[in-house]
């Protein structure tokens, strides 16, 4: 044991004794004031944290991505600022104020209905990416195989904001091909030298078929527009040749007396969105315009999404508005106000005129032409001041209140501030009426919405 505790009590004073500590320079030890203290660290606890953030970088990494409570990131986008209402009138400074206030015909409340769930989700977003990086070549093809003969050049209204590209005469005299190098780099194939044979109704007779311009439909040739599978099968080698590969079952024919359609639909995870294709057979047979477009889907990840419930409140805001596919389009909304008619002066009975008593309206009483002298004269209107500022006079609109009891998930198009398309989350809502309206169901935060006008 003593032998033991020798030894024991060598090792520890060898481990101790180091020798003579080192000298420290002037420089050093006046310096180690004004150096910031050292902070030791937990090898193990580095290492816990080290781990935890790989995982996190991990699940963002990896495709889909669900953000829960707690997780942030920067905006997918910042959604275009025009609703879809004055993207049609142009922009906003270009509508008058009389066109913004005939729009207003009614205030609309919108409240979910007790069968509306008030769970929420999660759902996938997708950015339409252009498939060309050169539009000239992609133009090129184009014209190739839909037969158009030409150079490629730029449109006459082509502008760098919106890049467009044009094979063939651009004032109509024959067919030719339009590629807009923005967007959804959407095309349209047009030959004005192929024109359908106008078909008068069954019922009409020689007299209407000269007023109307039309053919008999008893002296009009047979259509030789393709129908049914053939005009699928057509469609289907066009769409191809076109970058778009789409099934036959897929393809929707629509056939009358001046010509057939077809149209197809891009539909990603079983949806159908609201981007299509199309094209049209005059009944002489021939191709007068088809469109399509030159994009591919790519995941963006999956986000939460909020209940239908609370996506109501949403239909008040165009900024939430989203473009639905073809099973959530069709009706219309009417205005809340009645017609011009019913309102146009003296048509109080909203008729149109007179009311008709079947005698017709009774002659004015006769009047002496002759005026009397002893009537005093009109005074005369004071003019108007016109250092007053103008009374603004803006209607009062009426107030609808609409309950929504339907609602389907979907995808919904939308356009972000640098015009580029998107496929986001959103429900279809059914309105009463049979109407449907669209709104995007993401959470606040996953896209920035722009200042609301």
């Amino acid at each position: 044991m003593t032998d033991n505790h020798d030894e024991l009590r060598q090792r520890l004073r060898r481990s101790l004794d180091h020798g003579s500590a080192p000298e420290l320079s002037a420089e050093i030890v006046g310096g180690a004031a004004g150096r910031p203290t050292p902070h030791l660290t937990n090898p193990a606890r580095t290492l816990r944290i080290a781990g935890a953030a790989g995982v996190a970088v991990a699940a963002v990494t990896v495709g889909a991505l669900v953000l829960g409570p707690g997780m942030t990131r920067a905006p997918l986008f910042t959604a275009a600022a025009a609703p879809s209402g004055e993207a049609a009138l142009g922009s906003r400074d270009a509508v008058s104020s009389d066109a913004k206030m005939m729009a207003i015909w009614a205030e609309y409340r919108y409240f979910a209905g007790s069968s509306l769930s008030r769970d929420g989700g999660s759902g996938p977003v997708y950015q339409l990416v252009l498939d060309f990086a050169d539009p000239t070549a992609r133009a090129a093809e184009l014209a190739r195989v839909l037969g158009v003969e030409g150079a490629v050049g730029k449109a006459d209204f082509a502008d760098p904001a919106y890049p467009t590209w044009v094979v063939g005469p651009q004032d109509g005299s024959d067919s030719s091909l339009t590629l807009s190098a923005f967007g959804t780099g959407d095309w349209w194939f047009n030959d004005p030298t192929v024109t359908s044979v106008y078909v008068c109704d069954p019922s009409a007779t020689s007299v209407d078929a000269a007023e109307q311009g039309c053919t008999l439909p008893s002296e009009a040739p047979a259509t030789r527009a393709p129908s049914g599978e053939e005009a699928r099968s057509l469609a289907k080698a066009l769409f191809a040749s076109t970058g778009y590969a789409v099934a036959a079952n897929d393809i929707e024919i629509t056939s009358g007396s001046d010509g057939t359609s077809a149209s197809a639909y891009l539909t990603v995870d079983g949806v159908k969105t609201g981007l299509d294709w199309s094209a049209y057979w005059t009944n002489t047979g021939g191709l007068a315009y088809a469109y399509g477009h030159s994009v591919h889907p790519e995941a963006r990840g999956t986000f939460n999404t909020v209940s239908p419930t609370d996506a109501v409140q949403r239909l008040s805001d165009y900024r939430w508005y989203g473009a639905a596919g073809p099973d959530y389009q069709g009706g219309a909304m009417m205005f809340a106000k009645g017609s011009a008619v019913e309102d146009a002066p003296g048509n109080v009975d909203g008729s149109g005129g007179a009311e008709d008593s079947g005698t017709g309206p009774e002659a004015p009483p006769a009047v002496d032409p002759t005026p009397p002298t002893d009537v005093p004269a009109e005074p005369s209107m004071p003019a108007p001041d016109e250092t007053l500022p103008p009374v603004d006079i803006q209607p009062t609109p009426d107030v609808v209140e609409v309950t929504v009891d339907k609602a389907a998930a979907t995808l919904l198009l939308m356009w972000d501030a640098n015009g580029n398309a998107w496929l986001v989350p959103g429900y279809a809502m059914q309105m009463p009426e049979g109407w449907w309206s669209a709104v995007v169901s993401l959470i606040d935060g996953v896209i920035a919405l722009p200042e609301q006008m």
